[in-house]
Order: structure tokens, then sequence, then C-alpha cells
């Protein structure tokens, strides 16, 4: 039974395991890593997950779920053609997906997982995966916060030897007493930056700052809208099939700049064909406050470290968004010098959370690491404030980056005359106000009656890795005890709900595997048969023919190399579709595309 560590993204997730001394990345049964984070109901009513997800998402975005992720632990409910589903429930299709890509590859059950998290999700959000990965079937004891596995992949490469030249930006004569780390996890839908000292066997996480609702999503939102005030169209009229249709494109020409200096956006609306060249430097233009949001954390995380940004001496990319020129360039001009990718900033967590199961099992290897991680958020109760208003005021017990496990005791007194009882409202937060922050729990402790002031309690908070909190409470006159551990605000499901909610989510995701995967190739087909039109239209229809005949052989060698060639073919069609060139013979002589005999 494997143990394996699984990168739960807002954009795509990807599983990977430690095996033989190294990380190895778990690929779905058509050799991808990445499996999109994105749920559909199609016409059927069945439940599609990861690519036929995200076709379907182009062809009926109302039908679809993504970036969900950013929900997480809120309550909020996504309406899919009439089922309803939570956020964690959503990942719980994800995570259910790859539990099965997993079990194929590695030839054995996958029992439980090491899943990573955003650093700067709280209470809630946590419990929130910890419940995705119950319903998918998955023992889930640890989470990780993301830049925690990014710094072990350093730790790794620095450990292991390998491209070591790389990790380093400052001159190789330069001398510095610190080796303090920045970690950047850039992914679709948040941003995560820690500051990291690493030294010898132990990686420590010394301060975090993030915003869960900051991504490469919101790059592709902004171009769109762009697009649309440039070409005098009113975005809040359009459909959503429309929205979806120019942030594909947005996201498409985005990631374009990788490789081009300019990129066409173009869009047809009627007959009329609308366009908007696309730069680094334009990007910078229509986005200036998505840089500014960026900014800004990334100071946060250096002053709460007590550093300035001249005492980074390296900066680690992750996450799909770090691709981006325009934010390599922005970090690059924010620290005065170039930043170099260490690996694939797409694969840099999940290999982090790869080499964790691996210290999670003991591996020989890996036994004397030591990773130290810091509370994201401050904990608090609600004491007397302003008697002028009436209201409470936070009192923090553990203040925020401080470095778990952790443990405080505070004496406090009672604030009425003769009270019988304190109530301990248990918050997470760093507002002033109580109301203000997240509500994870509370504990009632009884107190003799006396007047105000003369009785008083010590309470002990105790915070671990696991983002588990233990309230203690000890009166001080006599000596009576009572603690509560809080895992999360919200409602914890009994045994029955869960194993009840399972078998639903069981129930609803019907499709096997290889029909998710026939079903993502088919729906691409007809959106580029619904786009084209003439000879590229016929061309697409003789493809749809094509693989539905090798579908109907049966044989699994034959639908995998059919599913294949295919994709190949459909790809090229999109991409010749995009340039507005197109040569009728040039897929027949390059593809050879005809019905084979049984």
């Amino acid at each position: 039974m494997a143990v394996i560590g699984i990168d739960l993204g807002t954009t795509n997730s990807l599983a990977a395991i430690w095996r033989e001394q190294k990380v190895i990345l778990i690929p779905d049964e058509s050799g991808n890593y990445m499996i999109p984070s994105i749920v559909a109901v199609d016409q059927d009513g069945n439940i599609l997950t990861g690519y036929a997800a995200r076709e379907e998402e182009l062809i009926d975005p109302g039908r679809c779920a993504s970036n969900f992720k950013r929900f997480m632990g809120t309550g909020k409910y996504y309406d899919l053609a009439g089922q309803k589903f939570l956020p964690e429930e959503l990942s719980a299709l994800i995570l259910k997906r790859i539990k099965e890509a997993a079990e194929t590859f590695l030839g054995e059950e996958v029992t439980e997982a090491v899943i990573s998290v955003p650093a700067y999700f709280n209470s809630d959000q946590r419990y929130a995966t910890k419940l995705a990965a119950q319903l998918a079937g998955i023992a889930c004891e640890r989470i990780i916060n993301e830049p925690s596995a990014a710094a072990l992949t350093a730790w790794e490469k620095e450990k292991f030897g390998k491209n070591k030249e790389e990790l380093t930006l400052k001159n190789e004569e330069e001398e510095t007493t610190n080796q303090y780390m920045l970690v950047f996890d850039f992914g679709g839908g948040t941003l995560d930056v820690s500051i990291v000292d690493c030294f010898e066997n132990i990686v420590e996480i010394t301060a975090i700052a993030g915003d869960n609702h900051l991504g490469g999503a919101d790059f592709d939102e902004a171009i769109a809208v762009s697009f649309c005030t440039q070409n005098k169209l009113d975005w809040e009229a359009l459909s959503g099939k429309e929205k979806m249709a120019l942030i594909f494109e947005g996201r498409r020409c985005k990631e374009a700049l990788t490789e081009q200096k300019a990129v066409t956006m173009i869009y047809r609306q009627g007959a009329e064909n609308l366009s908007m060249e696309l730069t680094v430097e334009k990007l910078f233009e229509l986005a200036p406050g998505l840089f500014r949001r960026m900014k800004n954390i990334i100071l946060r995380a250096v002053s709460d470290a007590g550093l300035q940004l001249s005492d980074i001496s390296q900066v680690l990319l992750a996450g799909g968004s770090s691709h981006m020129p325009a934010v390599r360039m922005f970090i690059s001009r924010l620290f005065g010098r170039k930043i170099e990718a260490l690996m694939e900033p797409d694969f840099l967590v999940a290999n982090g959370i790869g080499i964790y199961t691996g210290i999670k099992e003991r591996k020989e290897e890996l036994r004397d690491i030591i990773v130290t991680d810091v509370c994201p958020f401050s904990l608090g109760i609600q004491v007397q404030g302003d008697l002028a208003d009436g209201k409470g005021k936070m009192c923090m017990m553990i203040e925020r980056n401080n470095i778990l496990p952790c443990r405080v005791t505070k004496h406090f007194v009672t604030a009425s005359e003769f009270q019988e009882k304190i109530n301990i409202l248990v918050y997470q937060g760093e507002s002033y106000h109580p109301e203000q922050n997240l509500k994870i729990g509370e504990l009632c402790f009884p107190v003799p009656k006396a007047p105000a002031g003369k009785e008083g309690v010590f309470i002990t908070f105790t915070y671990n890795i696991n983002g588990i909190l233990e309230v203690f409470a000890e009166s001080d006159s006599t000596g009576q005890k009572k603690s509560t551990t809080l895992v999360s605000g919200l409602r914890q499901l009994s045994k029955e709900e869960l194993s009840e909610k399972r078998e639903w989510l069981e129930a609803q995701q019907r499709l096997l595997q290889e029909e998710e995967e026939r079903g993502a190739i088919l729906l691409m087909a007809e959106r580029l048969f619904a786009e084209t039109s003439g000879a590229l239209r016929e061309y697409v229809d003789q493809v749809i023919q094509y693989y539905n005949y090798e579908w109907k052989s049966k044989s699994p060698v034959r639908i995998r190399r059919a599913g294949k060639r295919v994709l190949q073919a459909l790809l090229a069609v999109d991409m010749r579709l995009k340039q507005s060139m197109f040569d009728e013979n040039m897929f027949e002589e390059e593809f050879g595309l005809q019905e084979e005999e049984e």
C-alpha cells in the first residue's frame, strides 16, 4: 500500500512518490502528469474531470466548475446542471481521479496521501482539504504548505548535487552569513511567498505571506476585460460562454508570450474579427493592480522575517504562473538581478511533496531531514475591549509566523461582577476586531463567583504542525482544568455523514477512465468542428469518424494509438485555426488518417 504526495492545484493537480532515492512523478493513463482541476456535468448527467471537463468548459461553461480551490471551506455551492457541489466535493472528485491513476501506475493500492495547500490557507480551508481526501477514500494525516514543499526540492537539489549552480543568485566571490531563500509560489489561483532558511538537513520556514485570490487566472480575466475595452465591447453584457471564450484566448496569448515577444489576440464576433496585440509591457499596463498586490505580499514576507530584499540570496520560482515573462521581469526588477528557475515551476511543489512522502515513510536517505513550518495566521481570544462601544478586541496568543509546534500560556481575569463562567472564544486572523477574523471554536470554563478581576484562569494554546490547536484552561483558585481540541470552525461530519457523502460521490462519477479520455477528445473535436468551415471542417469530421471507428474495435492498443494520433491532429487544427493558416492537404500528408481494416 502506497503513500503518495498530491499537489492539489487551482488550475492543475499532480502526484508524486519517493522511490529508489528519487522522486517519481505519477502520470495518468495517457502519460499526462498534470490533471486539470476542473469538474463538469455533461448532457447525460455524467461527471467529467480533468481534460474532458476542460473541453466541456469551452463548450458550455455553465456546466463546469474551475478555480474552486479558492473557495474551499467557505460553504459556497456550485450548481452544475442542477447538481450542487461544495468545493471540497469537487476537489474530492479530482483527488479520486488522481488516486485511480496512481494505483494503475504503481500497481498497488493507494491508501494515504500528503497533500499540499497554500501557506495562507486558514483552519477551515485546511480542514476542507482533509475532508476532500476522506471523501475520495484517501487518508490524509499530513498537510504541507506548498512553499515548504518547494523548499524541499531546493534542499534535494543541493543535497544530491543536481543543478546546484542554479541555486545561487549572488556572485561566487560574495559571501553572506545567512543564505535566506524566498519561495515565490504563483499558481493559477493563489500566491504564496515564504522566507526559508536552509542549513545542512534543516529546512526552516521563517515567515509567510500570501493571497488566496491572486493567480494566473486573474491575469487571464484582466487580458479579456482589456480586450473588450479596446474593442468597445461591454464585458458585463457578455454571456458566460462568450466570457469563457475570451478568457481562454487571453490565457492562450499569455502563455504564448513565454516564446514570443508579441502575440495577437483574435476573437470573432459575428462576421467581424476583433483583435488586440499583447506584449509583456502591455501586460504591465493592463494589470498594474495585480503587480502591486504581488509586490506587497513579497515585502510583507520579507519584513515579517526581519529582513530586507538585499538579504535574500536565493529566489525559488514555483507554480505554473511563474512561467510568465512579465512575472519574472517584475521579480528581477524588484530584486535588481536576474532570476532563474531551479527547475520546471509546474513540478516544483509536486517534487517536494514526493520528497515528503519519503520523509513520512522514514526512508533511510531522508531520515535526518527536519522540516519546520510557521503559523500562517495569528491565533487569539476575544477579551473586553473599549467600554465605550462594549465590543471585544483580539488578544493574540500565538502571533503569525511563530515556528511550529508552538505553546503559549497567558493569565486572564474575570471582567464582570460575580460572573460564573468565562467563554473562551478562539479566533484566527490579524484584525483588531474579533468578528472580522475566523472563529474556529470556543471553550466554556466555570469560575467561582467573585468581584470582577478577583478570579483568574491560565489559558494555554498548543498549536502543532498539522494545524491542530489545543486550548487548555486552568483556574488559579480551584485548580479545575478543562481543554478542547480545535481542528476547524466548520462542522465536523459524523462517520455516517462521511460514508453517505463518499457513496454519493462514487455514484456520481460513472465514467470509466478510458471513456473519460474519449470524452475529452470528442469534445475537443466537436468544438473545432463548430469553429471551422469548409475543407477544415470536413477534415475534423473525418477525424471524428476515424476515432469512432477505432473505438468500436474494442482493442485497447488500437484505441490508445488512435487517441494519440487524433489528439495530435486536433491540436494541429487548433493551432492552424488560430493562425488563420490552412493547407487542406497538410493534414492528410502529415498524419495519413484513414480507417484500418479489423
